[in-house]
Formats: C-alpha cells, sequence, structure tokens
C-alpha cells in the first residue's frame, strides 16, 4: 500500500489525521473570531469607563449611548459567527440568497456539507 501511495504521491495513508487537523484549524478561526469580535466590541466601553473615571470634558451623553450599545451588539455577533462557520448553515443560506456567494465558493458549500452530512451519519451509525 505504502508504493502504491508514493505512486499517487499521498502523504499519509491516514486521512482522519487530516480531517482532525481540519476540524481544528476551523475550531481555532471561529475562536479567534469570537475573541477579536469580543474586544472589538467590549474596548470602546471600557475607554468610556476610564474617561468617565476621570471626569474628563470629552464625555458626552451621546458618546457613552453609543460605546454601550456597540458592546451590547457582541451579543448579536456571536450567533452569525457560529451559524456562518457551519456548513449546512451557510449551505442552507446559499439556497435562499445565491446571489451572496461566488460560484467557486457555492462549490465549496455543497461539498462542505455533504461531507458534514456524511460525518453526521456516520457518528449516528456508531
Amino acid at each position: 500500500m505504502r508504493e502504491q501511495a508514493k505512486k499517487m504521491n499521498v502523504a499519509s495513508l491516514r486521512s482522519s489525521d487530516n480531517q482532525n487537523t481540519n476540524a481544528e484549524a476551523k475550531l481555532a478561526k471561529v475562536a479567534l473570531m469570537t475573541i477579536s469580535l469580543w474586544f472589538m466590541a467590549w474596548t470602546p466601553y471600557l475607554v468610556i469607563n476610564v474617561v468617565g473615571v476621570f471626569e474628563l470634558p470629552i464625555l458626552t451623553p451621546l458618546f457613552t449611548i453609543w460605546g454601550l450599545i456597540f458592546a451590547k451588539a457582541n451579543s448579536v455577533y456571536n450567533p452569525i459567527v457560529y451559524a456562518i462557520s457551519h456548513p449546512k448553515y451557510r449551505a442552507a443560506l446559499n439556497e435562499r440568497f445565491p446571489k451572496l456567494f461566488s460560484e467557486k465558493t457555492k462549490a465549496t458549500l455543497t461539498s462542505d456539507a455533504t461531507s458534514a452530512t456524511t460525518a453526521v451519519s456516520s457518528e449516528e451509525r456508531a
């Protein structure tokens, strides 16, 4: 088998290792995106509170309201990030709004949704 793999230029005979690595990479991307959005959402609110402690005149009610709204909007960002990272959700989004995705992305979405469905069905069998 190894000789055949060499002829086919296959680096590893274990495809499960590649799948685990891909799943971990996707999970890391989602986590990094969630943490980044959290910092971007709550940092302005932190700055407003620090400015409020020192009672600087640049702090207006409108300024504080916008900072608070932006921080609280973080609860809206998280479900969007998680939903877009899930292949079945992206495939359903492609069906509803096909103009949002390019042709290359559409091909990727269908293959991702198929592999996600296959993975779920194989887990159910076990």
